[in-house]
């Protein structure tokens, strides 16, 4: 049974990161942005965050920081080409990730493999830590635990009963209808989740390398961002499945670590590659799902022509 709760919570420490980014670009993709560059994200993030936690010895300061330079990142490396200047989004997002990718190795290469002491507020629920085994599986985790699995149910909220997320939604569907029919600042809201897309996708990988790895390394996302795109899709563009999509991939990033704990006969290789065999079986799932293609926001991925 102690066995069992520390893979639990190893599992939803390890989707954690997962589920920050795919919610960040499920808001991205709500209004008709898609950001193949998540990877980037979440590696400028970590870079961030680490150097920042080393310096101050402060993680919470290092999570906030990490998160801000996702946002800056994103908006001067996505939307100014895609929102502002009207390119199409695929480039862009690929650029984003390299961009990232060596920006980050060039920001890091004095702190690989430097040890973080996280030090981030760990939240014991109330009066969970008198119920024995529910305390150890859902009682204490570091706060952006909480806040990631919250954070799905308020967009729901957000996007089903409120004006502001109907008029997301109508950017996303059609945003020549929504500027000129509606009267909805496009470009402006656009940037807007651009920067909540970046601002939860640098926080994704800042919580990875600070709380959950607790170091830098230039393999560190080890594909995430990738994953939590799948994610995204696999979720149907509904934020609440999101949470379902995180932790199975969470469970499945640290059978490796169970298997070599409990002496499984299955080489650690194979058990590694279950993560990105899992983002492919979801992704099948959701394509054989009835009515797929009316999920996806109808001008995801479509190049900007609007005037608002």
């Amino acid at each position: 049974m102690h066995t069992f709760e520390l893979y639990f919570a190893a599992a939803i420490l390890a989707g954690t990161p997962l589920l920050l980014a795919a919610t960040g670009e499920l808001l991205g993709e709500t209004v008709g942005l898609l950001n193949v560059g998540i990877e980037g994200v979440m590696l400028i993030g970590a870079v961030t965050g680490v150097v920042v936690t080393l310096h101050t010895n402060n993680a919470e300061l290092g999570l906030l920081v990490g998160a801000l330079a996702g946002a800056v990142f994103l908006l001067v490396f996505y939307a100014l080409p895609v929102v502002a200047l009207g390119t199409e989004q695929i480039l862009p997002g690929f650029g984003v990730w390299f961009v990232g990718l060596g920006l980050s190795q060039l920001i890091g290469v004095n702190y690989e493999n430097t040890p973080v002491s996280s030090g981030s507020t760990v939240v014991r629920l109330p009066g969970i830590d008198r119920i024995p085994v529910v305390k150890e599986l859902i009682g204490q985790y570091p706060w952006p635990v909480y806040l990631a699995f919250v954070l799905p149910f308020v967009v729901a909220w957000v996007l089903a009963r409120t004006r502001h997320g109907r008029n997301l939604r109508a950017i996303g569907e059609d945003p020549v209808a929504a500027s000129a029919g509606a009267g909805i600042a496009v470009r402006w809201w656009r940037t807007v989740y651009v920067a909540v897309n970046g601002l939860l996708g640098g926080f994704a990988g800042a919580v990875l390398a600070v709380i959950a790895v607790g170091e830098w390394g230039t393999d560190v996302t080890a594909g995430r961002g990738f994953i939590a795109l799948a994610v995204v899709i696999f979720s149907g563009w509904r934020s609440m499945r999101l949470i379902v999509g995180a932790y199975i991939i969470g469970a499945l990033l640290i059978l490796a670590d169970l298997g070599g704990a409990l002496s499984w006969p299955i080489p650690s290789e194979f058990l590694d590659m279950m993560p990105y065999i899992g983002a492919v079986a979801i992704l099948t799932v959701w394509a054989l799902r009835p009515g797929r293609r009316a999920a996806a926001p109808g001008s995801l991925g479509v190049r900007l022509k609007y005037s608002g």
